[in-house]
């Protein structure tokens, strides 16, 4: 960690470490995931009292940020506040993402029994649900590669690169879950895909190659690759029936995504 890093982490400890509506903080984002630069910015989750937290969330305050802390120019701390609760629902049926928020992270203060216990279920990988997403996963690469053909035909420059976006993502997530790993949503994946240890050959470079210079037979190729390397036999996956499930049916059950309202 950066010693400016340090010290104005310091700083924020002696404003809120005495607010007995704090019962723990925790230190995440770069910083703890080893991914911080010289002025990266700090993240801090504050775990309240649960009545804290739905005056909070009722006043729609579960985020902020402080600008006056920071010891370097420009630095900043990003805030967001949870409960005791909030963290057993991200233990229970937390996306990825969610979880992945507190992988890595340092508990600056606490005062919650076995949190360290929490925090280690919270990012658990769900390997009782590995074999059912890898079909998920591939499915999804299977519609996106069929979508990409229908941009190059029509001449659909939206959707092409829409389509390479989520082919991208669903071959990292494909390998994420073959190595067991969480995905920690876009910002990093990327660079969490790199460390993985299982993958088709020269993956990385396949996926700059898609992303810089993505034609029909790269696109092909790549899933072909993919496919090979996971031993995905394509014709035994009725990907229309995925795709119909998880993408155009994802409203029935809950609000669908932000994206499809």
């Amino acid at each position: 960690m950066h010693k400016h890093h340090q010290e104005s982490i310091d700083k924020f400890l002696e404003l809120y470490k005495d607010d007995p509506a704090n019962l723990a903080l925790l230190l995440g984002g770069s910083i703890a995931h080893g991914f911080a630069q010289p002025d990266s910015d700090i993240d801090v989750t504050l775990v309240v009292d649960e009545s804290e937290y739905l005056k909070r969330k009722n006043d729609k305050k579960l985020a902020f940020s402080l600008w006056d802390i920071c010891t370097y120019p420009g630095g900043y701390i990003d805030c967001k506040v949870v409960s005791l609760n909030f963290l057993q629902r991200v233990k229970e049926r937390g996306s990825d993402p969610a979880r992945y928020a507190y992988a890595d992270n340092a508990i600056l203060l606490s005062r919650i029994a076995n949190i360290e216990t929490l925090l280690a279920e919270i990012t658990r990988f769900p390997r009782e649900k590995k074999a059912i997403r890898r079909k998920r996963f591939a499915a999804q690469l299977l519609a996106w590669k069929w979508y990409y053909s229908e941009g190059v035909k029509k001449g659909n420059k939206y959707l092409l690169y829409l389509a390479v976006q989520k082919l991208i993502l669903f071959s990292c997530r494909l390998v994420l879950n073959e190595n067991e790993m969480l995905y920690p949503f876009h910002k990093w994946m990327l660079q969490v895909t790199s460390n993985a240890k299982i993958k088709p050959e020269r993956f990385d470079n396949m996926l700059f190659d898609v992303l810089k210079h993505h034609d029909a037979d790269l696109i092909n190729r790549f899933c072909d690759q993919v496919f090979n390397f996971l031993a995905i036999d394509e014709k035994s996956l009725d990907w229309p029936n995925h795709f119909l499930h998880d993408s155009e049916l994802n409203w029935i059950d809950h609000e669908p995504p932000i994206d499809d309202l």
